[in-house]
């Protein structure tokens, strides 16, 4: 029995032990990386050696079947073993669509890989082990790599690298992901072809939509790009370019305009880009296409003639470059021997009409360039209507690129029946007034019209102002229920200023706007509380006509005005002038003023004068960043 016994250990201890690989935890998904669009198929045999200990040989993977269904990635086998161990490339599929981002990582990948591969031979035992333990993670399971996998096909294990932890998170899925494709590609070197990305479909759509960023990047590899420029052509057909202009206009990588700017270039032989946009549609023509290298010609000057005022106040004097050209203004003005200094633009083509008659003083110079809408004859008829019958008007007209000047006053041009081009432009000496509108602050109770009961009192209102001392381009409130004369006054002696009248009706305000003479710098905020005084612009001049809520107005108005602004409050009543007191005793006033009036009536044949209540006004200065 002992005899027959031994044989038996000695063949169970022949066989080879099994090693058991080490559990592996559950893996997550890593985010999207480029190297993830390459699948790699990886099987090694390696050959039969006399060992004592032998390893066990694995069987090649057979290829599942929801990895081929790779969608917009390049897919390539990038060495498989044959029989006779020698290593064949695969053949690269090209993509179907590829976005820009894709293929410039896909292009940088095969630049690392072109080294001619070694033979299977030559790896040594834990190179491969190594290669087996990193092919194995490239192609992934369907949990990791998002594929569809098979039901029927199990999944396969990982082994767990040695030596070192498991990264955690996101993060570290992607650090480990990219460490171990940078020890395959260092351990073997292999040859692909290179990928030739050029013609593949949709690249114009791609860089067209890209532009924008591919002008930062120009901009952050230090490449040569000129800023926006804003080009006047002049009025010359062809126009008559310096130098800096034709080479900005060699060098643009795009060129904007209309259609009369672009076709004045036809002559030049310029290769850039030419793109054909409304005078209107700038800036969404500039978003689309991007505004380094872009250049916008404008016939006539860019400034005046073009939006080249306006860009340049939204993007900044950093990024607009304007180079000027004649523009029509200059070329009438030129024409007629008047300097521009001496002249006054309206511009018809940005703002309504109302706004010249806002404008009109007596013996003043005006230059009105024409829009679509309003004709020589409409301007005539504001002139005759504003007490300016005996103007002389001066229609100046660009056929051909030169000016022709016809004069004619303005009764004379109301009556004439012929036909002026659209982009004329007027030039307007006024002369005398008849006395209509008035010159300085002083609106009559004519003026007024139906509001002129309720109106604050002449002096009053030129005191007002006078503490006020509103100046141009300043926003101003006005507020007062029911009322607004001093608004009107204000409006008138300051056109181009931006005032809001608080308390009042549009359609009752648009009347006596048109009654006084006053533009279209005049707006109406009929239901208007302390409240919702966040809502409206920052003002630099308040005024508050002493009513209901007194107090409350001039708390509000204090809070929201500008540094170094300017309030003036008028109390009529007690109650009004208790509130002023209370205002002051917080916020200490600069001056003080009472006013008492009587108007002087006449009573059968005899002057009597009745008096009226007294006004007090009080004037606030707000302290600027700093001072005490």
């Amino acid at each position: 029995m002992v005899e027959s016994a031994e044989p038996v250990v000695a063949a169970e201890s022949a066989k080879p032990t099994r090693r058991k690989a080490p559990a592996r935890p559950s893996r997550k998904k890593p985010p999207a990386d480029p190297v993830e669009a390459l699948a790699v198929d990886v099987s090694l045999a390696a050959p039969d050696e006399a060992q004592p200990k032998p390893k066990v040989k694995r069987a090649p993977r057979k290829p599942r079947v929801a990895d081929v269904a790779l969608v917009d990635t390049i897919t390539a086998d990038l060495f498989a073993v044959l029989a006779h161990d020698e290593p064949v490339l695969g053949q690269v599929e090209p993509p179907v669509s590829v976005s820009l981002p894709e293929r410039v990582a896909a292009n940088e990948v095969t630049q690392l890989v072109r080294q001619p591969m070694a033979s299977a031979d030559e790896i040594p035992d834990a190179d491969a082990g190594r290669l087996e333990e990193v092919s194995d993670e490239l192609t992934g399971d369907a949990d990791r790599g998002g594929y569809d996998e098979s039901p029927a096909q199990p999944r396969r294990r990982r082994k767990r690298r040695r030596g070192r932890a498991e990264p955690s998170g996101s993060e570290g899925q992607e650090e480990a992901l990219a460490l171990d494709t940078a020890a395959l590609l260092q351990d073997l070197d292999l040859n692909l072809p290179q990928v030739d990305l050029s013609g593949l479909p949709g690249e114009d759509e791609v860089r067209s939509e890209l532009a924008p960023a591919v002008q930062a990047e120009a901009l952050t590899e230090g490449r040569s790009v000129q800023p926006f420029t804003v080009l006047g052509l002049g009025l010359e057909t062809p126009p008559a370019l310096s130098a800096q202009a034709l080479d900005v206009l060699q060098g643009a990588e795009r060129i904007l305009g209309t259609a009369e700017a672009l076709d004045r270039l036809a002559g030049l032989g310029l290769e850039a880009t030419q793109i054909l946009c409304a005078a209107n549609d700038t800036h969404l023509a500039l978003h689309d296409n991007g505004y380094l290298g872009s250049v916008l010609v404008v016939v006539g000057d860019g400034a005046a003639d073009g939006p080249g005022a306006e860009l340049l106040a939204q993007l900044g004097p950093g990024n607009v470059r304007l180079l000027p050209g004649v523009g029509r203004v200059s070329a009438a003005c030129a024409s007629l021997g008047l300097s521009g200094e001496l002249v006054s633009l309206v511009d018809l083509r940005r703002s309504p009409l109302a706004a010249l008659r806002g404008q009109l003083r007596a013996h003043r110079l005006f230059a009105v360039p024409l829009a679509d809408s309003p004709t020589p004859q409409g301007v005539a008829r504001l002139l005759v209507d504003s007490g300016f019958a005996q103007a002389r008007v001066w229609v100046c007209e660009f056929p051909a690129g030169t000016v022709r000047s016809r004069a004619w006053l303005a009764t004379e041009l109301l009556d004439a029946h012929e036909a002026f081009d659209i982009r004329a432009v007027l030039i307007i000496a006024t002369g005398p007034s008849a006395g209509v509108f008035p010159e300085l602050p002083g609106l009559n109770d004519a003026a007024l019209g139906e509001g002129a009961l309720a109106a604050l009192p002449l002096a009053v209102r030129t005191l007002a102002l006078a503490w006020l001392q509103p100046s141009a381009w300043e926003t101003g409130w006005a507020i007062a229920e029911g009322e607004a004369s001093l608004a009107l006054e204000w409006a008138r002696a300051v056109p181009t200023a931006r005032l809001h009248a608080f308390g009042i009706e549009p359609s009752i305000l648009g009347v006596m706007m048109a009654s006084a003479g006053v533009g279209e710098n005049l707006s109406a905020i009929p239901a208007a509380s302390p409240l919702r005084c966040r809502e409206w612009p920052m003002p630099e001049a308040v005024f508050i006509r002493g009513g209901a809520g007194l107090t409350d107005w001039l708390a509000a108005a204090w809070a929201r005005l500008a540094p170094g602004g300017r309030l003036v409050a008028t109390a009529e009543d007690d109650q009004a002038r208790a509130d002023l007191l209370t205002f002051a005793g917080q916020v200490p006033a600069e001056a003080w003023q009472e006013l008492s009036l009587s108007r002087g009536e006449t009573v059968a044949g005899r002057l009597r004068f009745a008096p009226t209540a007294p006004v007090r006004l009080a004037l606030w200065r707000k302290p600027l960043a700093g001072e005490a």
